[in-house]
């Protein structure tokens, strides 16, 4: 009895230790490395990008079978009674292993596999992309949270020292060294910071719940991102590693090909067929006597066709312009964007540098505003908040200038094709 009291004690000492530990791993900070892993299993578009690339190389395969031969066996029985035996020979006895080859085409089979090919290729880099797409997604989503957070507390932190400054003035007026003007002004300021963090609360919902999305996560509300030191080293590389761009040259590529296949078509074709096996018109002298073998060999040479091969020539020519066009376009757009981005990283670069410089001016005109209030000094109220509010204003730009820096990388890395 002892015994089992001490074996379920253990057990429950067990169960709790367990559950304290699972419930410090789930409010352990989740990482951007973590997030972007989580993010690649959960979302449905890498899955439906890999099995499109399954396809394509399926749709390889298939253009390569007709470069071989053609082996099957044909089995057939048929008694015709009552026919003329001149027409239905009395009945057919037919068991055969055939070979059919298609010897020359004027190599429209190879031009069809290389075009085959080349689209899975063009699919296989979709993969490529769409695990880009995801990567950037979750990493914008990720700064924006921390960003969301960050301006959060800052708030929070904000409200706070105006609750000491409206404490402060409060005593002053009660002393007669400030005015009730004074108070409604702190209060003012007070108040509005107050809606302000609410307004930061609901931001920061929702950038949880986006992330949350990406991620899978069943309660977005307990996401906690850690924070990050470091801004991104400036995007640099060739939209011509972009797998976008690539996909777009190998999809061109690919109609050049169909072009030549088209044009194969106004080729003669040889076939050859082989068989062995039995052919007779009763199944005992079939099998007893009539054990055989045939060979055919046919050319084809297409001499009319209402137009059909013309046609297919203008149709591949056609969709031959329209990948070309592609790609011209796809490149315009990726070096606008890749532009955009790096401009966009250099200008909240530049701005973080005059933050840090204005930000230390702002603060300490602040201090002395606040100091020579409280001394009696020739400083009104107002300019004491005027400065307080320039100096919070300073605070949450850079905030914003830094996720501009991490999202216009991630963004230059997404036109790269940066699918680390």
């Amino acid at each position: 009895m002892m015994r089992t009291s001490a074996v379920v004690f253990g057990a429950a000492i067990v169960a709790a230790l367990s559950s304290v530990c699972i419930s410090a791993r789930a409010s352990e900070p989740l990482t951007l490395k973590e997030a972007i892993g989580r993010a690649l299993a959960y979302a449905p578009a890498a899955a439906i990008a890999g099995a499109q690339a399954e396809f394509s190389d399926a749709r390889a395969d298939e253009a390569r079978a007709p470069l071989f031969p053609s082996v099957f066996a044909n089995g057939e029985y048929n008694q015709a009674p009552g026919y003329d035996k001149t027409i239905s020979n009395g009945g057919l006895t037919l068991a055969q292993l055939a070979l059919d080859y298609t010897v020359f085409d004027g190599g429209r089979r190879a031009d069809l596999l290389k075009a085959a090919r080349y689209a899975a290729q063009a699919t296989r880099l979709g993969v490529n992309t769409a695990r880009a797409q995801i990567i950037y997604a979750t990493t914008v989503a990720y700064y924006d949270l921390l960003r969301a957070r960050t301006a959060e507390a800052q708030t929070e932190e904000s409200l706070r020292r105006l609750e000491q400054y409206l404490s402060i003035v409060e005593n002053l007026r009660e002393s007669g060294r400030a005015i009730a003007n004074d108070v409604l002004k702190t209060r003012t300021a007070r108040n509005t910071t107050e809606l302000a963090l609410a307004a930061a609360h609901q931001s920061a919902a929702q950038a949880a719940i986006v992330l949350g999305a990406l991620i899978g996560a069943p309660d977005p509300a307990t996401i906690q991102v850690a924070a990050v030191a470091d801004l991104p080293s400036p995007p640099a590389g060739d939209v011509a590693r972009s797998p976008t761009f690539q996909a777009a040259e190998r999809q061109l590529e690919s109609t050049k090909l169909a072009v030549a296949a088209a044009e194969a078509e106004r080729a003669p074709v040889a076939k050859l067929a082989l068989t062995s096996g039995w052919e007779g018109i009763n199944p005992p002298k079939t099998f007893g006597h009539h054990l055989g073998a045939s060979y055919d060999g046919a050319i084809s040479v297409p001499i009319f066709q209402g137009g059909l091969v013309r046609a297919h020539i203008d149709e591949a020519v056609a969709a031959q312009r329209v990948a070309l066009a592609q790609v011209r376009q796809i490149e315009l757009d990726l070096t606008r964007d890749f532009a955009d981005a790096l401009a966009r990283y250099q200008g909240a670069r530049a701005q973080l540098r005059l933050l840090a410089l204005a930000q230390t001016t702002v603060d300490d005109s602040f201090a002395l505003d606040w100091t020579r209030f409280l001394g009696g000094g020739a400083v009104t109220l107002f300019e004491v908040l005027d400065a307080y509010q320039q100096a919070q204003t300073l605070r949450l730009t850079r905030i914003d200038d830094e996720f501009t820096v991490r999202q216009t990388a991630a963004q230059a890395a997404l036109i790269l094709g940066d699918a680390r």
